[in-house]
């Protein structure tokens, strides 16, 4: 039969009532529900790999004795040689690189098998410091300081920095370990 004015249409979902609530409200939580897994599949990776070097130890060239030189190349009682001390790897938390210049030092040998090292940083403000025969200045502030290492002058408020050596071995390989110290003030503080 016809439908008349009266008469409604019939609705074409009888079990859903029009603008049913349960139904967007399902439909938001499950929206909600997968964008959250797609945001995980991505952030969980992600906080990893910027995560992964805490409480890690990330640089690894400061702590290792670093050879650079021989024992037969200095005299005893002689003036210092300046020496580069370059790290042979050099690994950080998400990169690694070879041959990484590291600083200078100044050694000096005192006995058959025993040698002094220096920083070449002038403790003052971080200048390169040279040996003019008698002792170490700095040519920046005109810090010196004697062939120990001890301040003579200048505004540095302390002697040069000195460096751990590794004992001597038996082919005369000379292996120090670099620390770089703050600048500034008395007390030798490692940077």
């Amino acid at each position: 039969m016809p439908a008349g004015p009266d008469d409604e249409p019939e609705d074409e979902h009888p079990e859903i009532p029009p603008g049913d609530p349960g139904r967007r409200k399902f439909l938001k939580v499950a929206t909600c529900a997968i964008g959250a897994g797609l945001g995980a599949v991505v952030a969980v990776p992600a906080a990893r790999y910027l995560l992964y070097p805490v409480g890690r130890r990330i640089v690894t060239a400061g702590l290792d004795p670093i050879e650079v030189g021989n024992v037969r190349q200095m005299q005893i009682g002689g003036p210092p040689v300046r020496v580069r001390v370059v790290a042979p790897t050099m690994r950080d938390a998400w990169s690694s690189a070879t041959d990484v210049p590291l600083g200078s030092a100044w050694l000096r040998r005192t006995g058959e098998r025993e040698v002094i090292a220096l920083s070449a940083v002038c403790p003052h403000l971080g200048c390169a410091v040279g040996f003019t025969g008698k002792q170490f200045e700095c040519p920046c502030h005109e810090s010196a300081f004697d062939p120990t290492g001890k301040r003579l002058a200048g505004p540095a408020e302390r002697g040069l920095d000195d460096l751990p050596v590794e004992p001597i071995d038996q082919d005369g390989r000379v292996r120090l370990t670099w620390i770089r110290y703050r600048t500034g003030g008395t007390d030798k503080v490692p940077a």
